[in-house]
């Protein structure tokens, strides 16, 4: 009988990490080496042959370390993660300041790093950095009085929550980039398309057609009332 071929494992997380071979490579330095070119080029100019390139080293020795760009990406994503501002155990905060702090923290991890939302929508979140921060939040959510079902619940509300708000901040940041593409040049060469729709869609035309706002402080202020209406309403769940 021909024996059946061991499956790759989903996760980079789920087999053990390889030992360096030698001083001038390593897990980390790819996976750093990655992020810089995800954020200075998105998700298409990342491949292994440029990883490679950027370390100055073949693009087949990058492969006792990581599988291929999907392994990478999940890497690249929990390494961001890292920078999330989280509580220290056993902090005096509330619980609502700790998760609206979190929260904030995220978003403007994202935003640094525009190519992550998308990637830790669509990947297993299963490294160390993940794992750090869901359990650091659920430690709080616990200590509030959440039952284990509904702080795993409000976790994944803020979760997508934060990302759904930033894919959305981050498709019209890039929309309305650069001195041909601002919001008010798209404003005006839309004028005729917005005049046609003002008398079937009157509440939307007169978002369209309103003076540009500031962009980030709009972005903020959207943010922080969708999120106070999430708080409002994990507060109702707990004192029900």
């Amino acid at each position: 009988m021909t024996p059946t071929p061991a499956r790759t494992p989903r996760s980079v997380w789920l087999r053990p990490e390889r030992p360096a071979r030698d001083r001038q490579l390593s897990r980390a330095a790819i996976v750093t080496a990655a992020v810089a070119i995800l954020d200075a080029e998105g998700i298409q100019g990342l491949s292994m042959r440029r990883v490679a390139a950027r370390l100055e080293v073949t693009a087949g020795s990058l492969y006792w370390y990581v599988g291929g760009k999907d392994e990478l990406l999940e890497l690249a994503a929990d390494h961001v993660l890292g920078e999330i501002d989280l509580p220290e155990a056993g902090g005096g905060a509330g619980w609502r300041e700790v998760l609206a702090r979190a929260a904030a923290s995220q978003r403007a991890m994202l935003l640094r790093h525009p190519w992550a939302a998308s990637v830790l929508a669509a990947v297993p979140n299963m490294g160390p950095n993940a794992l750090r921060a869901a359990d650091r939040i659920l430690a709080v959510l616990a200590a509030a009085g959440f039952s284990p079902g509904l702080a795993d619940a409000a976790l994944a509300a803020i979760n997508s929550q934060v990302t759904g708000a930033v894919l959305a901040e981050t498709a019209w940041r890039q929309a309305t980039a650069g001195p041909a593409a601002t919001l008010a040049d798209w404003q005006r060469e839309a004028a005729g398309y917005l005049a046609q729709i003002t008398g079937r869609y009157p509440h939307v035309a007169a978002r369209l057609t309103a003076p540009p706002p500031d962009i980030e402080a709009s972005s903020q202020a959207r943010f922080a009332l969708a999120l106070d209406c999430l708080l409002d309403g994990l507060q109702a769940r707990l004192d029900s």
